[in-house]
């Protein structure tokens, strides 16, 4: 498996991109890279395979040389993560991107333990260093990014600025409707989100207020209660299944 990294721009064959920073670093001293050893390089427009040029102390030189096949799921999956506490948010984040979502939303949910107030910034910069290293450990070719709403009408906002057109709501309380089901009611390449709450659930105002945003219902994963830390990532897993984008 050939290291990557992640580099902002545009890729041609032949163009020379530089690594630096903290992946510089890495490459350079603890990889010990050479020159004429491959690895890929995740751009805006995909991945591309490139050759290394130039190593210094920090910083490494690669030459693009041609596309590489992508890794990213077809479907694309936004997870809505009630803020749950401790280090479970760092987990779910890590397995997420794993896995294969596209993108987070942190959302103070009215049944969170967790308060982030005064220490938003600090923890968004945590996450999102912890979403790119997973990122770049499970070989994808993009890196999601995290944002926080702090309210329901913060996060109807943010679902449709990502281009959000289906919500499904995992709620304890559905006993019906199952997951599958409504990813099959919406078959096409839509962009949908995955609403996990906090330890405590959904409260019950908030379970009616989220049925507002873009194409919202709730759904259940079976007669099973999960953990907050574990329905995130069984609910993205089986979907990116039912798209055919887990092996098989």
């Amino acid at each position: 498996m050939l290291p990557r990294a992640f580099v902002e721009g545009i890729g041609e064959p032949g163009r020379t991109v530089a690594i630096g920073g903290e992946d510089g670093r890495h490459f350079a001293r603890v990889l010990r890279v050479r020159p004429g050893e491959q690895l890929v390089i995740a751009l805006d427009d995909g991945p591309w395979l490139g050759e290394i040029v130039a190593v210094e102390q920090s910083a490494v030189a690669v030459c693009l040389r041609e596309r590489y096949p992508t890794s990213e799921p077809a479907a694309g999956f936004v997870v809505v993560q009630g803020m749950a506490k401790g280090d479970k948010m760092e987990s779910i984040l890590q397995k997420c991107t794993e896995i294969g979502a596209i993108s987070f939303v942190v959302y103070q949910a009215e049944r969170s333990v967790a308060r982030i107030e005064g220490k938003v910034e600090a923890k968004l910069e945590r996450w999102r260093k912890i979403v790119r290293e997973a990122a770049m450990q499970a070989q994808r070719d993009r890196v999601p990014d995290v944002v926080y709403a702090k309210t329901l009408p913060d996060l109807a906002r943010l679902l449709e600025s990502k281009g959000v057109t289906h919500s499904l709501v995992l709620d304890e309380s559905e006993r019906t409707r199952g997951f599958r089901s409504a990813l099959q009611e919406a078959p096409g390449a839509f962009v949908r989100a995955i609403l996990i709450g906090p330890e405590g659930g959904w409260a019950d105002a908030e379970r009616d207020a989220l049925h507002s945003l873009p194409g919202a219902c709730a759904v259940t994963l079976g007669p099973r209660i999960l953990r907050t830390e574990t329905a995130g990532m069984a609910a993205l897993a089986a979907a990116l299944m039912h798209f055919g984008d887990m092996g098989g």
